[in-house]
Protein backbone atom coordinates (compact mmCIF):
# COMPACT_ATOMS: atom_id res chain seq x y z
CA UNK A 1 0.00 0.00 0.00
CA UNK A 2 3.18 2.65 0.86
CA UNK A 3 4.50 1.78 -3.20
CA UNK A 4 0.77 2.63 -4.07
CA UNK A 5 1.04 5.83 -2.43
CA UNK A 6 4.44 6.50 -3.55
CA UNK A 7 3.43 6.50 -7.34
CA UNK A 8 0.13 8.97 -6.52
CA UNK A 9 1.88 11.02 -4.57
CA UNK A 10 4.73 11.46 -7.17
CA UNK A 11 2.02 11.36 -9.98
CA UNK A 12 0.11 14.51 -8.24
CA UNK A 13 3.15 16.39 -7.16
CA UNK A 14 4.68 15.92 -11.01
CA UNK A 15 1.09 17.37 -12.11
CA UNK A 16 0.67 19.95 -9.89
CA UNK A 17 4.30 21.62 -10.68
CA UNK A 18 3.88 21.29 -14.04
CA UNK A 19 3.16 24.96 -16.02
CA UNK A 20 0.60 23.23 -17.69
CA UNK A 21 -1.37 22.96 -14.81
CA UNK A 22 -0.63 26.33 -13.58
CA UNK A 23 -2.22 27.13 -17.34
CA UNK A 24 -5.10 25.28 -16.64
CA UNK A 25 -5.82 26.86 -13.34
CA UNK A 26 -5.40 30.25 -15.00
CA UNK A 27 -7.25 30.17 -18.48
CA UNK A 28 -10.59 29.76 -17.45
CA UNK A 29 -10.11 32.70 -14.87
CA UNK A 30 -7.85 34.93 -17.13
CA UNK A 31 -10.75 34.28 -20.01
CA UNK A 32 -13.47 35.44 -17.31
CA UNK A 33 -11.85 38.42 -16.51
CA UNK A 34 -10.47 39.58 -20.42
CA UNK A 35 -14.38 38.89 -21.29
CA UNK A 36 -16.06 41.06 -18.25
CA UNK A 37 -13.10 43.42 -18.91
CA UNK A 38 -13.31 43.66 -23.05
CA UNK A 39 -17.29 44.12 -22.46
CA UNK A 40 -16.66 46.79 -20.26
CA UNK A 41 -13.82 48.68 -22.48
CA UNK A 42 -16.69 47.87 -25.36
CA UNK A 43 -19.44 49.61 -23.74
CA UNK A 44 -16.88 52.32 -22.51
CA UNK A 45 -16.51 52.98 -26.41
CA UNK A 46 -19.91 52.59 -27.00
CA UNK A 47 -20.88 55.16 -25.10
CA UNK A 48 -22.13 58.23 -26.24
CA UNK A 49 -21.29 61.33 -24.80
CA UNK A 50 -23.20 63.98 -26.22
CA UNK A 51 -26.38 64.17 -29.01
CA UNK A 52 -29.10 66.07 -29.95
CA UNK A 53 -33.24 65.25 -30.59
CA UNK A 54 -34.85 67.28 -32.77
CA UNK A 55 -38.00 66.89 -33.92
CA UNK A 56 -41.12 68.65 -35.72
CA UNK A 57 -43.55 67.85 -33.30
CA UNK A 58 -41.44 69.27 -29.67
CA UNK A 59 -43.72 67.20 -27.19
CA UNK A 60 -42.24 64.12 -29.01
CA UNK A 61 -38.79 65.25 -28.56
CA UNK A 62 -39.06 66.43 -24.44
CA UNK A 63 -40.67 63.09 -24.25
CA UNK A 64 -37.59 61.11 -25.41
CA UNK A 65 -35.11 63.32 -23.38
CA UNK A 66 -37.14 62.84 -20.47
CA UNK A 67 -37.35 59.02 -20.97
CA UNK A 68 -33.69 59.16 -21.92
CA UNK A 69 -31.81 61.50 -19.62
CA UNK A 70 -30.30 59.16 -17.64
CA UNK A 71 -29.19 56.72 -20.94
CA UNK A 72 -27.73 59.90 -22.82
CA UNK A 73 -26.00 62.81 -22.53
CA UNK A 74 -29.03 65.08 -24.67
CA UNK A 75 -28.36 68.74 -25.49
CA UNK A 76 -31.37 70.35 -24.74
CA UNK A 77 -30.22 73.76 -26.39
CA UNK A 78 -30.69 72.20 -30.29
CA UNK A 79 -33.99 72.18 -31.62
CA UNK A 80 -33.80 71.67 -35.32
CA UNK A 81 -31.90 69.25 -37.98
CA UNK A 82 -30.14 72.57 -39.27
CA UNK A 83 -28.69 73.15 -35.73
CA UNK A 84 -28.05 69.69 -34.66
CA UNK A 85 -26.02 69.21 -38.35
CA UNK A 86 -24.46 72.48 -37.54
CA UNK A 87 -23.27 71.40 -33.92
CA UNK A 88 -22.33 68.38 -35.20
CA UNK A 89 -19.96 70.02 -38.18
CA UNK A 90 -18.17 71.44 -35.67
CA UNK A 91 -17.66 68.32 -33.57
CA UNK A 92 -19.85 70.04 -30.42
CA UNK A 93 -22.11 66.67 -30.15
CA UNK A 94 -21.24 63.37 -31.58
CA UNK A 95 -24.62 62.59 -33.32
CA UNK A 96 -27.66 63.89 -33.37
CA UNK A 97 -31.64 61.67 -33.52
CA UNK A 98 -34.33 63.21 -35.72
CA UNK A 99 -37.80 62.11 -34.76
CA UNK A 100 -40.55 63.02 -37.68
CA UNK A 101 -44.75 61.68 -37.22
CA UNK A 102 -46.43 60.94 -40.41
CA UNK A 103 -49.97 59.90 -40.52
CA UNK A 104 -49.77 58.93 -36.98
CA UNK A 105 -46.53 56.61 -37.48
CA UNK A 106 -43.23 57.69 -35.45
CA UNK A 107 -39.93 57.60 -37.36
CA UNK A 108 -36.52 57.69 -36.01
CA UNK A 109 -33.15 58.75 -37.67
CA UNK A 110 -29.59 58.55 -36.16
CA UNK A 111 -26.66 60.26 -37.45
CA UNK A 112 -23.42 60.44 -36.08
CA UNK A 113 -19.47 60.01 -36.24
CA UNK A 114 -19.61 56.64 -34.30
CA UNK A 115 -21.99 53.22 -34.22
CA UNK A 116 -24.86 53.14 -31.76
CA UNK A 117 -24.05 49.66 -30.99
CA UNK A 118 -26.56 47.23 -30.76
CA UNK A 119 -27.68 48.35 -26.92
CA UNK A 120 -27.98 51.84 -27.68
CA UNK A 121 -29.90 51.40 -31.02
CA UNK A 122 -32.32 48.66 -28.96
CA UNK A 123 -33.05 51.06 -25.93
CA UNK A 124 -33.64 53.75 -28.51
CA UNK A 125 -35.93 51.61 -30.54
CA UNK A 126 -37.83 50.74 -27.25
CA UNK A 127 -38.47 54.44 -26.12
CA UNK A 128 -39.12 55.37 -30.01
CA UNK A 129 -42.21 52.53 -29.30
CA UNK A 130 -43.53 53.80 -26.24
CA UNK A 131 -43.93 57.18 -27.46
CA UNK A 132 -45.29 55.27 -30.60
CA UNK A 133 -47.83 53.76 -28.26
CA UNK A 134 -49.03 56.93 -26.18
CA UNK A 135 -49.57 58.63 -30.00
CA UNK A 136 -51.37 55.72 -30.90
CA UNK A 137 -53.86 55.66 -27.96
CA UNK A 138 -54.33 59.46 -28.08
CA UNK A 139 -55.60 59.50 -31.56
CA UNK A 140 -58.20 56.80 -30.67
CA UNK A 141 -58.95 58.33 -27.59
CA UNK A 142 -58.10 55.71 -25.40
CA UNK A 143 -57.72 56.02 -21.17
CA UNK A 144 -54.18 54.89 -19.42
CA UNK A 145 -56.82 52.31 -18.40
CA UNK A 146 -57.61 51.05 -21.59
CA UNK A 147 -54.34 51.27 -22.77
CA UNK A 148 -52.87 49.02 -19.82
CA UNK A 149 -55.75 46.25 -20.00
CA UNK A 150 -54.54 46.09 -23.93
CA UNK A 151 -51.12 45.29 -23.19
CA UNK A 152 -51.39 43.44 -20.30
CA UNK A 153 -50.48 39.55 -21.07
CA UNK A 154 -51.87 36.61 -20.65
CA UNK A 155 -51.24 34.64 -16.91
CA UNK A 156 -50.07 31.39 -16.90
CA UNK A 157 -49.07 29.32 -13.72
CA UNK A 158 -47.66 25.89 -13.13
CA UNK A 159 -48.02 23.67 -10.44
CA UNK A 160 -46.46 20.61 -9.38
CA UNK A 161 -48.18 17.78 -8.00
CA UNK A 162 -47.56 14.28 -7.05
CA UNK A 163 -50.04 11.28 -6.23
CA UNK A 164 -49.22 9.23 -3.55
CA UNK A 165 -52.13 6.71 -1.54
CA UNK A 166 -54.73 7.93 -4.12
CA UNK A 167 -54.40 11.83 -3.06
CA UNK A 168 -52.95 14.56 -5.13
CA UNK A 169 -50.62 16.73 -2.93
CA UNK A 170 -48.73 19.97 -4.07
CA UNK A 171 -44.64 19.66 -4.73
CA UNK A 172 -42.02 22.54 -4.34
CA UNK A 173 -40.89 23.21 -7.81
CA UNK A 174 -37.64 24.36 -8.05
CA UNK A 175 -36.83 23.50 -11.28
CA UNK A 176 -35.21 26.67 -12.20
CA UNK A 177 -32.40 25.79 -9.87
CA UNK A 178 -32.07 22.14 -10.75
CA UNK A 179 -31.48 23.46 -14.35
CA UNK A 180 -28.57 25.54 -13.52
CA UNK A 181 -27.50 22.69 -10.71
CA UNK A 182 -27.54 20.37 -13.85
CA UNK A 183 -26.04 22.80 -16.53
CA UNK A 184 -23.04 23.61 -14.16
CA UNK A 185 -22.64 19.69 -14.12
CA UNK A 186 -23.02 19.09 -17.77
CA UNK A 187 -20.43 21.77 -18.38
CA UNK A 188 -18.28 20.77 -15.66
CA UNK A 189 -18.04 17.12 -17.22
CA UNK A 190 -17.11 18.23 -20.48
CA UNK A 191 -14.60 20.78 -19.72
CA UNK A 192 -12.31 18.55 -17.24
CA UNK A 193 -12.92 15.67 -18.98
CA UNK A 194 -11.47 17.39 -22.43
CA UNK A 195 -8.46 18.63 -20.34
CA UNK A 196 -7.18 16.10 -18.79
CA UNK A 197 -7.92 12.85 -21.18
CA UNK A 198 -5.11 13.47 -22.88
CA UNK A 199 -2.83 14.16 -20.13
CA UNK A 200 -4.57 11.01 -18.08
CA UNK A 201 -3.50 9.32 -21.53
CA UNK A 202 0.29 10.48 -21.73
CA UNK A 203 0.86 10.20 -17.72
CA UNK A 204 0.30 6.25 -18.57
CA UNK A 205 2.08 6.24 -21.86
CA UNK A 206 5.03 8.53 -20.99
CA UNK A 207 7.17 5.92 -18.98
CA UNK A 208 6.36 2.74 -21.23
CA UNK A 209 7.84 5.11 -24.12
CA UNK A 210 11.51 5.35 -22.00
CA UNK A 211 11.62 1.79 -21.09
CA UNK A 212 11.55 3.13 -17.33
CA UNK A 213 8.99 0.93 -16.56
CA UNK A 214 11.20 -2.12 -16.34
CA UNK A 215 12.97 -0.22 -13.38
CA UNK A 216 9.84 0.59 -11.57
CA UNK A 217 8.12 -2.89 -12.12
CA UNK A 218 10.92 -4.40 -9.68
CA UNK A 219 10.09 -2.42 -6.95
CA UNK A 220 6.32 -2.51 -7.29
CA UNK A 221 3.26 -4.27 -9.19
CA UNK A 222 1.89 -3.07 -12.54
CA UNK A 223 -1.59 -3.47 -11.07
CA UNK A 224 -0.53 -0.94 -8.47
CA UNK A 225 1.12 1.71 -10.55
CA UNK A 226 -1.66 1.45 -12.64
CA UNK A 227 -4.12 2.13 -9.85
CA UNK A 228 -1.61 4.94 -8.08
CA UNK A 229 -1.45 6.83 -11.72
CA UNK A 230 -5.44 7.23 -11.93
CA UNK A 231 -5.44 7.99 -8.01
CA UNK A 232 -2.70 10.82 -8.68
CA UNK A 233 -4.42 12.45 -11.50
CA UNK A 234 -7.57 12.49 -9.57
CA UNK A 235 -6.54 14.39 -7.13
CA UNK A 236 -4.92 16.67 -9.32
CA UNK A 237 -8.11 16.95 -10.77
CA UNK A 238 -9.80 17.60 -7.14
CA UNK A 239 -7.62 20.16 -6.57
CA UNK A 240 -8.11 22.24 -9.99
CA UNK A 241 -12.10 22.40 -8.78
CA UNK A 242 -11.31 23.13 -5.18
CA UNK A 243 -9.30 25.91 -6.74
CA UNK A 244 -12.49 27.15 -8.83
CA UNK A 245 -15.03 26.72 -5.57
CA UNK A 246 -12.60 28.66 -2.96
CA UNK A 247 -11.86 31.50 -6.03
CA UNK A 248 -15.74 31.37 -6.75
CA UNK A 249 -16.47 31.94 -2.75
CA UNK A 250 -14.07 34.74 -2.60
CA UNK A 251 -15.34 36.43 -6.03
CA UNK A 252 -18.75 35.94 -4.71
CA UNK A 253 -17.97 37.80 -1.33
CA UNK A 254 -16.85 40.65 -3.97
CA UNK A 255 -19.78 40.82 -6.02
CA UNK A 256 -22.74 39.81 -3.78
CA UNK A 257 -23.59 43.97 -4.00
CA UNK A 258 -24.20 44.14 -7.51
CA UNK A 259 -27.73 44.69 -8.80
CA UNK A 260 -27.33 41.91 -11.34
CA UNK A 261 -26.03 39.30 -8.47
CA UNK A 262 -29.16 40.41 -5.72
CA UNK A 263 -31.13 39.62 -8.97
CA UNK A 264 -29.98 36.11 -9.82
CA UNK A 265 -29.77 34.82 -6.40
CA UNK A 266 -33.52 36.65 -5.62
CA UNK A 267 -34.49 34.04 -8.67
CA UNK A 268 -32.30 31.44 -7.11
CA UNK A 269 -31.52 31.26 -4.11
CA UNK A 270 -27.79 30.21 -3.14
CA UNK A 271 -29.00 27.48 -0.64
CA UNK A 272 -31.05 25.99 -3.02
CA UNK A 273 -28.12 26.03 -5.55
CA UNK A 274 -25.98 24.02 -2.85
CA UNK A 275 -28.40 22.06 -2.14
CA UNK A 276 -28.93 20.81 -5.81
CA UNK A 277 -25.22 20.24 -6.21
CA UNK A 278 -24.22 18.35 -3.55
CA UNK A 279 -26.92 15.88 -3.90
CA UNK A 280 -27.42 13.30 -6.99
CA UNK A 281 -25.71 15.78 -9.37
CA UNK A 282 -22.15 15.69 -7.51
CA UNK A 283 -22.17 12.11 -7.09
CA UNK A 284 -22.81 11.74 -11.00
CA UNK A 285 -20.49 14.74 -11.64
CA UNK A 286 -17.45 12.82 -9.41
CA UNK A 287 -18.41 9.40 -11.06
CA UNK A 288 -18.33 10.61 -14.40
CA UNK A 289 -15.18 11.81 -14.25
CA UNK A 290 -13.58 8.97 -12.67
CA UNK A 291 -14.78 6.69 -15.72
CA UNK A 292 -13.69 9.03 -18.10
CA UNK A 293 -10.35 9.33 -16.28
CA UNK A 294 -9.98 5.33 -16.10
CA UNK A 295 -11.18 5.23 -19.32
CA UNK A 296 -7.91 7.06 -20.78
CA UNK A 297 -5.80 5.05 -18.47
CA UNK A 298 -6.69 2.11 -20.27
CA UNK A 299 -6.13 3.96 -23.80
CA UNK A 300 -3.03 5.12 -22.87
CA UNK A 301 -1.64 2.00 -21.79
CA UNK A 302 -2.73 0.29 -25.47
CA UNK A 303 0.20 2.78 -26.55
CA UNK A 304 4.01 2.71 -26.57
CA UNK A 305 4.83 5.79 -27.18
CA UNK A 306 3.76 9.48 -25.41
CA UNK A 307 3.50 11.13 -28.93
CA UNK A 308 0.61 8.77 -29.50
CA UNK A 309 -1.48 9.69 -26.88
CA UNK A 310 -3.37 12.13 -28.53
CA UNK A 311 -4.78 9.21 -30.58
CA UNK A 312 -5.49 6.90 -27.87
CA UNK A 313 -7.57 9.85 -25.88
CA UNK A 314 -9.57 10.79 -29.39
CA UNK A 315 -11.84 8.56 -28.64
CA UNK A 316 -12.90 9.80 -25.25
CA UNK A 317 -13.18 13.76 -27.29
CA UNK A 318 -15.42 12.36 -29.50
CA UNK A 319 -17.44 10.28 -26.66
CA UNK A 320 -17.84 13.49 -24.64
CA UNK A 321 -19.18 15.60 -27.46
CA UNK A 322 -22.00 13.05 -27.70
CA UNK A 323 -22.66 13.19 -24.14
CA UNK A 324 -22.34 16.78 -24.36
CA UNK A 325 -24.47 18.05 -27.49
CA UNK A 326 -26.74 15.62 -25.96
CA UNK A 327 -27.63 16.90 -23.12
CA UNK A 328 -27.57 20.79 -23.51
CA UNK A 329 -29.27 20.52 -26.95
CA UNK A 330 -31.47 17.43 -26.86
CA UNK A 331 -31.69 17.51 -22.91
CA UNK A 332 -32.94 21.53 -23.15
CA UNK A 333 -35.47 21.50 -25.46
CA UNK A 334 -36.96 17.93 -24.46
CA UNK A 335 -35.85 16.60 -21.57
CA UNK A 336 -38.36 13.82 -21.67
CA UNK A 337 -36.75 12.88 -25.18
CA UNK A 338 -35.74 9.01 -25.55
CA UNK A 339 -32.43 10.16 -26.50
CA UNK A 340 -31.79 11.59 -22.96
CA UNK A 341 -34.07 8.52 -21.28
CA UNK A 342 -31.49 5.93 -22.88
CA UNK A 343 -28.48 8.41 -22.22
CA UNK A 344 -29.25 8.44 -18.19
CA UNK A 345 -28.27 4.80 -18.21
CA UNK A 346 -25.79 4.96 -20.41
CA UNK A 347 -22.35 4.32 -18.40
CA UNK A 348 -20.31 7.05 -20.09
CA UNK A 349 -23.25 9.16 -21.23
CA UNK A 350 -25.21 9.53 -17.74
CA UNK A 351 -23.52 12.03 -16.33
CA UNK A 352 -24.54 14.09 -19.27
CA UNK A 353 -28.40 12.96 -19.45
CA UNK A 354 -29.17 12.00 -15.70
CA UNK A 355 -28.64 15.80 -14.89
CA UNK A 356 -31.39 16.87 -17.04
CA UNK A 357 -34.28 14.63 -16.11
CA UNK A 358 -33.33 15.12 -12.21
CA UNK A 359 -33.63 18.91 -13.16
CA UNK A 360 -37.04 18.21 -14.76
CA UNK A 361 -38.19 16.28 -12.46
CA UNK A 362 -39.30 13.20 -13.98
CA UNK A 363 -36.93 10.57 -12.76
CA UNK A 364 -38.17 8.45 -9.77
CA UNK A 365 -35.63 8.14 -7.55
CA UNK A 366 -35.42 4.59 -7.87
CA UNK A 367 -34.39 4.98 -11.67
CA UNK A 368 -31.67 7.33 -10.08
CA UNK A 369 -30.24 4.70 -8.20
CA UNK A 370 -30.68 2.33 -11.15
CA UNK A 371 -27.83 4.52 -13.29
CA UNK A 372 -25.65 5.29 -10.69
CA UNK A 373 -25.43 1.36 -9.54
CA UNK A 374 -24.81 0.48 -13.26
CA UNK A 375 -22.16 3.57 -13.24
CA UNK A 376 -20.38 2.22 -10.59
CA UNK A 377 -20.49 -1.50 -11.29
CA UNK A 378 -19.23 -0.17 -14.62
CA UNK A 379 -16.71 1.78 -13.28
CA UNK A 380 -15.55 -0.97 -11.11
CA UNK A 381 -15.92 -3.44 -14.35
CA UNK A 382 -13.34 -0.96 -16.40
CA UNK A 383 -11.21 -0.66 -13.20
CA UNK A 384 -10.22 -4.00 -13.37
CA UNK A 385 -9.99 -4.40 -17.05
CA UNK A 386 -7.65 -1.79 -17.35
CA UNK A 387 -5.40 -2.97 -14.85
CA UNK A 388 -5.58 -6.36 -16.38
CA UNK A 389 -4.70 -4.90 -19.78
CA UNK A 390 -2.13 -2.76 -18.29
CA UNK A 391 -0.19 -5.80 -16.56
CA UNK A 392 0.26 -7.46 -20.10
CA UNK A 393 1.49 -4.41 -22.24
CA UNK A 394 2.95 -2.30 -19.93
CA UNK A 395 6.30 -3.82 -21.26
CA UNK A 396 4.74 -4.53 -24.85
CA UNK A 397 6.29 -1.79 -27.34
CA UNK A 398 5.17 -2.55 -30.61
CA UNK A 399 3.53 -0.39 -33.67
CA UNK A 400 0.39 -2.90 -33.49
CA UNK A 401 -2.94 -0.47 -33.53
CA UNK A 402 -4.40 -0.32 -29.95
CA UNK A 403 -7.31 -3.12 -30.51
CA UNK A 404 -4.62 -5.34 -31.50
CA UNK A 405 -2.73 -4.41 -28.93
CA UNK A 406 -6.01 -5.09 -26.40
CA UNK A 407 -6.20 -8.32 -28.11
CA UNK A 408 -2.74 -9.41 -27.47
CA UNK A 409 -2.90 -8.05 -23.97
CA UNK A 410 -6.31 -10.91 -23.42
CA UNK A 411 -4.35 -13.17 -24.53
CA UNK A 412 -1.60 -12.92 -22.42
CA UNK A 413 -3.78 -12.03 -19.47
CA UNK A 414 -5.31 -15.64 -19.20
Amino acid sequence: MNKFWVVALETYKKQVKSVSFVMMILAPLLFLGISAGSGYVGSQFNKLNEIAVVSDMPEVSAAFTEQNKKEFDIVKDIKTEAEAEKALEDEKIEGYLTIKVSDGTLTGDYVGTKTLGMENSQKILQNLSQIQLGLTSASLSLSQEEVGKLMSPAKFSEKQVEVKDGKITETKDNKPVMMVVGMVVIFMMYFIVLLYSSITAQEVASEKGTRIMEVILSSTTASKHFYGKITGISLVILTQVGVYLVTGLLGYFFVKDMDFVKSFFEEIPASELLKGLLGYNLLYLLFGVLIYTILAAFLGSLVSKAEDSAKAAAPITYLTMIGFIGGVVVGMNNPESIIIKVMSFVPFLSSFGMPIRIANNSVSNMEVLISLGILIISIVVLLRLSAKAYKSTVLIYSDKSMMNVFKDAMKFSK
